[in-house]
């Protein structure tokens, strides 16, 4: 454990993350600035999507039948699938990914429905991932956990007896990783405690074709994501410093693999909580793409003129 103990301590000197807690309990929240062009964009789509699912909810008569339930899922699916999308792909060239990623949430809802535990299931994504990538800068503090614990434990109670196990999972792996904290070992233990209060359901669930497809879709098209992690231009917020590709990564494993293991084995209601997940993976996925193509075809467009001046140079040289 000493061995623990003194990478923390290197970890503290290194990002100047004190213990003291000088910055206070939350080490994972980040700043949201309204003067930027991506965050008002979000801001008024979620206001957008809004007003227009429920407008088609209240017309098809498919809502949960509460007004406000159904408004604030909307809202949180929407805003939650931009946030998330800033950690699956950090870059800050790419950050139309996280747009594209929102818009496919409204459809998404508009099609297979919403569930209203998922404002609590997508808060603790986000500060998961947000433990694994530390694009804040810092390491989790005692309030970001006292928030993914008591989000697993209300999720737990709801039926869903998986998020106490993979939060308990996320837990001892992020203390394993580059730069890790060793407490998040017995932070998981406290995250394994919390099942003994939920229970267990081994009934058999229920899931439809069409998570399944999207889950397909989605475990595809976020592979490229993956891959280029290493290549990011992605920088933490306090100290400006290039993220870590293990972290990075790990924290793009768990959106996909842990998602599809909480929507394989809890069901439908789960995949409509957790749907905003999987629309972050196809859409990031799909502006990755994108952005690479383009940015080939510049780099032979640039290529091919550089090859034009230089022949032209070399035919006037001659001339001369």
């Amino acid at each position: 454990m000493s061995k623990r103990e003194n990478k923390f301590i290197f970890v503290r000197q290194k990002k100047n993350d004190p213990a003291s807690g000088d910055e206070g309990n939350f080490g994972l929240g980040r700043p949201f600035y309204f003067d930027d062009r991506f965050n008002r964009l979000a801001m008024m789509g979620t206001l957008i999507s809004t007003i227009i699912l429920l407008t088609f909810r209240q017309v098809t008569h498919s809502g949960t039948g509460s007004v406000l339930l159904d408004g604030v899922a909307y809202a949180a699916g929407f805003f939650f699938a931009y946030l998330i999308a800033e950690e699956a792909d950090p870059d800050p060239d790419r950050r139309w990914g996280a747009i594209l990623s929102a818009f496919l949430t409204l459809f998404a809802e508009a099609w297979l429905g919403v569930n209203p535990n998922g404002v609590v299931a997508l808060l603790w994504v986000l500060f998961v991932m947000r433990m694994f990538n530390r694009t804040s800068g810092s390491r989790h503090h005692i309030g970001d956990n006292v928030l993914i614990l008591c989000a697993a434990f209300y999720l737990g109670m709801q039926g869903f007896w998986l998020f106490p196990i993979v939060t308990g999972v996320v837990y001892i792996i992020e203390s394993q990783l580059k730069e890790g904290y060793y407490r998040s070992l017995y932070i998981g233990a406290l995250a394994f405690c919390e099942v003994i209060f939920t229970g267990r359901n081994f009934a058999p669930v229920t899931l439809d074709m069409g998570f399944v497809i999207l889950m397909f879709v989605a475990f595809v098209l976020f592979i490229p994501e993956v891959m280029v992690a290493g290549i990011s231009n992605g920088r933490d917020d306090r100290h400006n410093e290039p993220l870590i590709k293990v972290r990075v990564q790990s924290a793009q494993a768990f959106l996909v693999l842990g998602g599809d293991i909480l929507i394989w084995f809890s069901g439908n209601e789960a995949a409509r909580m957790m749907l905003p997940c999987l629309t972050v993976s196809i859409g990031t996925g799909l502006y990755l793409v994108w952005y690479l193509a383009r940015r080939k075809r510049i780099e032979k467009q640039v290529e091919q003129f550089q090859e034009q001046k230089t022949l032209k140079e070399g035919q006037n040289s001659d001339k001369k």
